[in-house]
C-alpha cells in the first residue's frame, strides 16, 4: 500500500508551553481521524509537535534552524497540507503553506467562522473550512479514496 503523508500546519509559537494543548489537540484529533479513515493509502499524518515541541525539557533541539529544517523537510515530502489558521499571523505557517503552494502540494485550510485571512492565505488554499469534521470528510472523500 502506498503512503499518503499529510502535514498538519498551524500556529505553535504563540501558544508556547502554557497553551501547548491549543496548538496540539486539533493535530491529535486530525491524526486519529485520518489514521482511521477508509483509504486506498496508508495515511501518515505528520504532527510537528511529535518531533520537537515546547514541552521538551531540556529541548531536544539545539537551534530554531534545526526545527525549521526538520519541519520543512517533512512538509516537502508530504502529499497534502492541512493548515489551521489558529494563529493567522504565524510566520512559520505562512512559510510552510507558501512552500507547499510553490511545490504544488494541495493545502486545505481551517479557520473560525467569519475569521478574516490575508488574500494570499485564501489563494494558497484549495478550499477553506470552518468545521474540522467537514474538512476531514472532504480530505477523505477527495484525496484518500
Amino acid at each position: 500500500m502506498e503512503n499518503y503523508k499529510i502535514y498538519l500546519c498551524g500556529g505553535m509559537g504563540k501558544f508556547g508551553k502554557s497553551n501547548f494543548a491549543e496548538s496540539n489537540n486539533w493535530r491529535k484529533y486530525c491524526s486519529d481521524a485520518l489514521s482511521r479513515c477508509d483509504s486506498i493509502y496508508d495515511v501518515i499524518p505528520i504532527n510537528p509537535n511529535d518531533y520537537f515541541n515546547f514541552l521538551d525539557t531540556p529541548p531536544t533541539y539545539k537551534t530554531q534552524r534545526e526545527v525549521m529544517n526538520f519541519d520543512l523537510n517533512k512538509l516537502r515530502d508530504s502529499n497534502l497540507v492541512i493548515v489551521n489558521f489558529n494563529d493567522m499571523h504565524s510566520l512559520g505557517s505562512m512559510a510552510e503553506i507558501s512552500i507547499a503552494y510553490d511545490r504544488g502540494i494541495p493545502v486545505i485550510g481551517l479557520r473560525k467562522p467569519k475569521q478574516k485571512l490575508h488574500n494570499w492565505q485564501v489563494c494558497m488554499c484549495e478550499r477553506i473550512f470552518n468545521n474540522i469534521d467537514e474538512l476531514l470528510d472532504y480530505v477523505e472523500d477527495f484525496y484518500l479514496r
